[in-house]
């Protein structure tokens, strides 16, 4: 009998996807107890060429398409540009077929496809490192994850990786959260300041602000933008730069700070970069975001105790748990239905449950910051009348916005007792930590 090894899934993997390019970090489970930091693949041998061009051209002869760098040179031969902003393209094809089919799922259309080409030559270069097979987990990041770029991001995940169940999607600062809480403790000591350059016409500042009298610590991201105009000359951007940090300092105090981006490059920060490094430590890094994913990814597979310790909640975050108190088997428990820190564009739950008496659904919201728990009643219009304990209601939970519950309840009848009248209830409510 002849037996096939399989392989062994031993990589962690984080994926940064932007506009301009895409890089991917990776962890070697093996190697986690000795505290190697991620490892960020090169697509040029001997080189430190982490940023893969996201580009795409089709040649108008063969109708062959090609990516990253080799897309400029084929578009240049025949005297066109490439095809860029793949991911920019792909979102908004999403969301103009989601408005189109009343917010139901989408594959998309050719944008997505191409942006899926692009992800495929991507993973094809990695293998030579990393083969797809003996990857466990993976994180894709991206600077802002709203609903429409997280169902990009779903198609992405569901074509490159079928066989794996452990794929999450977050933002930018979500990633570089979770880079930090893998470096050392003094670092996180006050708050920590982020200042991204990755973009030609702003300028991204965010923070890092931790609670440490709650258990676990809550961790609070906070963000400011400055509009860079490229009439902007080098001193009014020192300048521009240094008044926001410093006011920024009057409101806060940071103990570390991190640089990123190519626009950070050129020598322009000068009083700027002075105040930013005065007092504290500071790094600069270009790999910060797929390396947070990964570290991403291994907090997600229960590798990292110390992400116990530490609780993330970002704007898009749900900042209060919802669930109800139910009878099981008689006995009393509560039922969770969203938790925490679910970003509100993932947040959504199903549950059947029995009404014992009345004519409303009981939830409860409790924050996890501050306050007191409180209960939200849900008020079922018209409902028919039976005896007790015999109308089974099936009752979904999503999130419109941050801050903003849809509840939706159906009459499911009780059996050939009492058919279901074919009733439905919704009502949307406003939340809040």
């Amino acid at each position: 009998m002849l037996f096939t090894r399989l392989p062994e899934k031993k990589y962690l993997l984080g994926i940064d996807l932007t506009d301009r390019f895409c890089q991917l970090s990776y962890l070697n489970t093996r190697r986690l107890a000795a505290g190697i930091d991620p490892h960020t693949f090169s697509y040029v041998t001997g080189r430190e060429e982490f940023s893969i061009p996201a580009a795409a051209f089709r040649n108008p002869q063969t109708g062959a398409w090609t990516y990253g760098n080799e897309a400029y040179q084929r578009a240049a031969d025949h005297g066109q540009e490439p095809l860029t902003h793949l991911l920019a393209l792909a979102a908004g094809e999403m969301q103009q077929d989601e408005s189109a089919q009343g917010g139901a799922n989408t594959q998309g259309g050719e944008s997505i496809q191409i942006l899926l080409g692009f992800m495929q030559y991507c993973v094809s270069l990695l293998s030579v490192e990393v083969r797809a097979e003996e990857i466990e987990a993976v994180t894709f990041t991206t600077a802002v994850m709203d609903r429409s770029h997280a169902r990009v991001f779903k198609v992405i995940a569901d074509t490159l990786y079928p066989a794996l169940d452990k794929i999450s999607f977050e933002e930018h600062i979500k990633s570089f959260y979770h880079y930090v809480l893998m470096q050392d403790e003094e670092q996180r000591r006050q708050s920590i300041l982020l200042v991204d350059g990755w973009s030609d016409a702003e300028i991204v500042l965010q923070s890092l602000s931790f609670n440490k009298k709650t258990r676990p610590i809550v961790c609070f991201p906070d963000e400011r933008r400055l509009r860079i105009s490229n009439d902007t000359d080098a001193a009014e951007k020192d300048s521009i730069l240094f008044h926001t940090v410093k006011e920024w300092m009057q409101e806060k105090e940071f103990s570390a700070a991190y640089l990123t981006g190519d626009a950070l490059g050129g020598g322009w920060m000068k009083d700027a970069l002075n105040l930013i490094c005065r007092g504290r430590r500071a790094f600069q890094g270009d790999t910060l975001y797929s390396k947070g994913a990964a570290y991403s990814t291994m907090a997600a597979c229960g590798l990292a105790s110390r992400a116990d310790k530490y609780f993330y909640l970002s704007s898009d975050a749900l900042r209060c748990n919802v669930g109800m108190q139910c009878l099981k088997k008689g006995r009393p428990v509560y039922q969770a239905l969203l938790d925490a820190g679910t970003e509100w564009y993932d947040a959504a739950s199903q549950i059947d449950i029995i009404l014992e008496e009345g004519d409303e659904i009981i939830l409860q919201q409790t924050p996890v910051d501050s306050g007191s728990p409180r209960e939200i009643a849900v008020k079922l219009e018209n409902m028919p009348q039976r005896p007790r304990a015999t109308t089974r209601l099936r009752v979904r939970l999503s999130m419109t916005a941050a801050d903003r519950m849809r509840i939706e309840a159906e009459d499911m009848g009780f059996g050939e007792i009492f058919p279901s009248s074919g009733m439905k209830w919704e009502q949307e409510i406003a939340i809040n930590g």
